[in-house]
């Protein structure tokens, strides 16, 4: 029985192993798939119940295990991302501004660690930017190496809004680099600030 962990992934990380775990078994074969939330477990488990699995929940001590009897092929075309659903999450007129890949004065090791889990935990917080802008350094999030380039996809997925300064990544020569978001101006990006009721600078 082949087995995948997905505790602690952000969706569509649980989706994308599961589809990729099911292509590489035989048919009838069991897999079974471990998490840690609820929200990871219904997106999961619509996923799997709509393309015609055969499917087993059990909890135990706070962590799920789905085992899945694989029943057909799920067809390459599926886009995972679409069976993610976030319970209660609100979106706010607020916009995050981030003018660096480091959060904080102090040692440049840390600061990259903060804003790592400042990124990586926005899609869990109940209210949600509605905008996000990028910033000189701060560009470096957004691009394809990204250490929180996940966490950027699935917020847009979310419908937050992200933007990055197109002077900024031509200065950083990256335009090509960039991995989540779209690129913007200085005009668009002050039209955002002056709409928001507030702006966080992380």
């Amino acid at each position: 029985m082949k087995t995948i962990d997905a505790k602690g992934k952000l969706c569509p990380m649980p989706l994308i192993m599961t589809k990729k775990a099911l292509a590489e078994i035989s048919e009838n074969e069991t897999l079974k798939i471990i998490l840690d939330n609820e929200t990871a477990v219904k997106n999961v488990t619509h996923f799997l119940e709509e393309h015609g699995m055969n499917i087993h929940l059990e909890k135990k001590e706070g962590i799920f295990e789905i085992l899945v009897q694989k029943k057909g092929n799920i067809p390459e075309t599926t886009i995972v991302e679409n069976y993610c659903k976030v319970e209660n999450q609100q979106i706010s007129n607020y916009v995050i501004a981030f003018q660096n890949n480091k959060l904080g004065q102090g040692v440049e090791e840390l600061g990259t660690i903060l804003i790592k889990a400042f990124v990586n935990t926005l899609p869990e917080v109940t209210q949600k930017p509605k905008t996000m802008v990028f910033l000189n350094s701060g560009i470096y999030l957004t691009l394809h190496d990204s250490p929180v380039l996940e966490s950027l996809k699935k917020l847009e997925i979310l419908g937050i809004e992200i933007l990055v300064c197109g002077t900024c990544l031509d200065y950083y020569q990256k335009k090509s680099a960039l991995g989540v978001g779209r690129i913007s101006n200085m005009y668009d990006i002050l039209e955002k600030f002056s709409q928001a009721e507030k702006i966080i600078y992380p």
